[in-house]
């Protein structure tokens, strides 16, 4: 299945229905394929929302500071607000690079958000499978093992994911129809990862065998995300006996 611009606002208006309606998009754009592909899908739907493209720079590359110009020149030609926010990972912290990187995005992130903000995460299908993966892995319960949630709080506003439900072919065919161009983060196939030991490794394997793997992962979490909701109420209905 393709996908468009048309699809994106198909998506936000669904998740309309779970949220209220937005103030402002914060998008956190990172500069590669799901992000860009967001910025330009959201720039095209022309939603009438103010868009806001934040761009986070931890300073773990040499290039750092050409990826941000990168992002500040495609918001640019779209049109979008951009702003950059430099952030310290503190690598000495014990709990990984990754780990760290994603601590210290988040914390600037929260920062750029106000009351009734969509703070829009490029998340896709794969993504969620990768997710899923990874807390099996660790030995997760239901909580973990439904995976990346469409939407939840943040702070004062929400974290948004309408791409969950896409394919990373799909995005790469709407960038390719687009001429979209966007950045490479080299880390993302170190296999030492253990997310991108799965990503390159494991479901390109799985796929020889079911190619629609992504999409019944897909399922399972969505599956194990109403037993964790379902075991919380009861959870709290026993509270309320004591």
């Amino acid at each position: 299945m393709s996908f468009t611009h048309e699809h994106l606002l198909e998506q936000l208006a669904a998740l309309r229905t779970e949220v209220p309606a937005p103030s402002r998009y914060v998008l956190a754009y990172s500069g590669g394929l799901d992000s860009t592909v967001l910025a330009h899908a959201l720039a095209a739907s022309a939603t009438g929302v103010p868009v806001i493209a934040v761009h986070i720079d931890h300073g773990l590359h040499a290039e750092s500071s050409q990826w941000s110009e990168h992002c500040r020149d495609f918001a640019a030609g779209l049109g979008i607000e951009f702003r950059c926010r430099k952030v310290l990972v503190q690598l000495e912290s014990g709990k990984g690079p990754e780990a760290s990187a994603r601590e210290a995005r988040y914390s600037a992130l929260h920062a750029e958000i106000e009351p009734g903000d969509w703070l829009l995460s490029a998340h896709h299908r794969e993504d969620q499978a990768e997710t899923l993966l990874l807390n099996l892995v660790r030995g997760s319960g239901p909580a973990g093992i439904a995976g990346i949630g469409a939407v939840r709080r943040f702070g004062c506003g929400w974290l948004v994911r309408p791409l969950l439900h896409v394919d990373r072919e799909a995005l790469q065919g709407y960038a390719g129809r687009q001429g979209l161009q966007w950045l490479e983060d080299p880390s993302n196939t170190d296999r030492r990862f253990d997310r991108n030991f799965l990503r390159h490794e494991v479901l390109p394997r799985l796929k020889t065998r079911w190619p629609d793997i992504a999409a019944r992962l897909q399922r399972s979490a969505r599956h194990a995300g109403e037993a964790a909701a379902l075991l919380a109420d009861l959870a709290a209905i026993d509270l309320d006996t004591l």
